[in-house]
């Protein structure tokens, strides 16, 4: 038994590492949400009368805006799970991804209090998209030989980079139309609900490729004929 003022093993540190890196990326996520909610606010009454009317735009962005921080807050766990261990490039790499998360309410903000304009409309959706292609990046990071759990596998690396870059793509798209029209590219950014599975389903697809190919081994190269005995026999005469 140890004594009671032993320093901590090298695995307890890595441990205690470990859980506040994700207590910390939790906390963030929360203060995001939290953030949202800041903006809806009662308008001032006009003649004694409240219109409630002004608040639709701000309680759409806050819905849409929850949504996006949900799938990335849960992804973020899911990535983790998988893991046993951090590092440095880890610890980089989430923190520049929360960054990304924490921004969120801003853009949401600001298109709230303009809806309809393409401006506010493709800073958000590109601010979404940055944050989604920093998550990819966070998965590429972390998901390394010495960090993730026992069971981990490269074709699950890949699962989670198709699944990841669903988000920032729909995103993406639609600031192609918010130029023409804003208010159909803000509706299209629900198309994020349908196309995550769909993109897990192409992750899964490429997850079985990849480790069915390692499970299989490299192809046999076929041994060389010896020389002179190449070609078929000529029939005898």
């Amino acid at each position: 038994m140890p004594p009671p003022h032993a320093s901590p093993t090298t695995h307890d540190r890595a441990a205690l590492g470990f859980e506040r890196l994700v207590f910390f990326s939790d906390a963030v996520f929360a203060i995001a949400i939290t953030l949202l909610v800041l903006d809806l606010r009662l308008p001032p009454p006009v003649h004694g009368v409240i219109s409630l009317g002004g608040l639709i735009p701000k309680l759409i962005g806050f819905g849409i805006s929850f949504f996006v921080i949900g799938i990335y807050w849960l992804s973020h766990h899911r990535l983790f799970d998988g893991l046993k261990d951090q590092d440095g490039p880890v610890r980089v790499a989430n923190l520049v991804f929360l960054a990304a998360i924490v921004f969120l309410p801003f853009p949401t903000s600001v298109v709230a209090e303009m809806p309809g304009s393409p401006g506010p409309v493709v800073a958000y959706a590109l601010s979404v998209a940055a944050a989604g292609l920093l998550l990819v990046v966070l998965v590429l990071v972390a998901r390394r030989p010495g960090l993730m759990r026992p069971g981990e596998t490269r074709g699950g690396t890949a699962r989670w980079v198709i699944r990841s870059l669903a988000a920032p793509l729909v995103f993406i798209a639609t600031t192609l139309v918010a130029g023409r029209n804003a208010t159909l590219a803000m509706l299209l950014w629900m198309a994020v609900a349908p196309t995550v599975p769909i993109f897990d389903q192409i992750g899964r697809m490429a997850q079985r490729r990849i480790d069915g190919a390692g499970k299989r081994g490299p192809t046999p190269i076929p041994p060389r004929r010896p020389p002179g005995k190449t070609g078929a026999k000529r029939p005898a005469k």
